[in-house]
């Protein structure tokens, strides 16, 4: 009988060991569980703020970005510098897809946060920060794009407007530069002499000069050899020598108008000693020499 229950007081006490053992088991296992859930959320966290944190650097470098961009097309001449304004709205696009990635990744650390057991209210007031910092900063893009489409318009305009006014200038010098050469040429034309020299034979010959039997000479009448003639401008053409002697003239020359001058070799020089009268009749002088 002793036996018995001595053996039923062993069995209860082993019981009651192996339950304990059981319930520290558990609470050990409940434990590590809890220690695992805390430190994924850490890491959840400490990666959540890495990745925010890292956002946060490249919204306020897309910031100073805008504000280089700001300045350049503000810089004086830049506005009129094509090539300046084409490199401007290059660096605009970039940023404007800079801003866009950022949007994309902010609005899924936003949505993370928002599923997450983090329910951090810090960083939800960052987050939405940052979303109007990016919403500022795209309007800030918007308003220097339209600035450059209206300077790139103005410029557009200025650019047509000088085309046109040196087309107007070039039409006007064209103008200009063909009533000056008219009437250069109707003025050189007023001034053009003609002169031939030659001995009565050889003026004849080219019927500059004719004579019928016991008729009277007559001087350039009907058709004559034009080519025979010199040409001169009597503005400049004041003496013309000759290699003869004895001239005539059978052009009608008023008197007094010129001199005939002897050169010591024999020959004979017409001068010439007033243009406007000497020439007043006729722009063809004839003379004849004799050798």
């Amino acid at each position: 009988m002793k036996k018995l229950i001595f053996a039923l007081g062993t069995l209860l006490m082993l019981s009651g060991i192996t339950a304990c053992g059981n319930k520290e088991k558990e609470e050990i296992r409940a434990d590590q569980n809890t220690i695992q859930e805390l430190e994924a959320n850490y890491k959840e966290a400490t990666n959540f703020n890495d990745s925010l944190m890292l956002l946060m650097g490249d919204i306020y470098t897309g910031l100073d970005s805008i504000n280089t961009q700001e300045q350049l097309l503000y810089a004086p001449g830049n506005a009129d510098n094509a090539n300046r304004r084409q490199e401007i709205q290059h660096n605009l696009s970039a940023i404007k897809s800079r801003l866009a990635v950022n949007r994309e990744i902010l609005n899924k650390l936003e949505q993370n946060l928002k599923t997450s057991n983090n329910k951090n209210e810090v960083l939800a007031r960052t987050i939405n920060q940052l979303k109007n910092r990016l919403d500022a900063q795209d309007q800030r893009v918007k308003e220097l794009e339209a600035q450059l489409a209206d300077a790139n318009s103005k410029i557009g305009e200025l650019n047509q407007t000088v085309a046109a006014k040196e087309e107007q200038i070039k039409t006007e010098t064209a103008a200009k530069e063909q009533a000056q050469s008219e009437a250069t040429q109707a003025n050189d034309a007023l001034n053009t002499v003609y002169y031939a020299i030659g001995t009565n034979k050889e003026l004849k010959k080219n019927d500059i000069i004719s004579k019928k039997f016991l008729g009277a000479t007559k001087v350039m009448e009907g058709s004559f050899n034009q080519q025979y003639f010199t040409k001169g401008d009597k503005r400049t053409l004041t003496s013309i020598p000759t290699t003869g002697k004895k001239i005539k003239l059978w052009s009608k020359n008023p008197a007094g108008s010129y001199t005939i001058v002897k050169n010591a070799d024999g020959t004979e020089t017409l001068q010439i000693t007033d243009p406007a009268k000497f020439w007043s009749i006729s722009p063809y002088l004839i003379i004849q020499i004799n050798k």
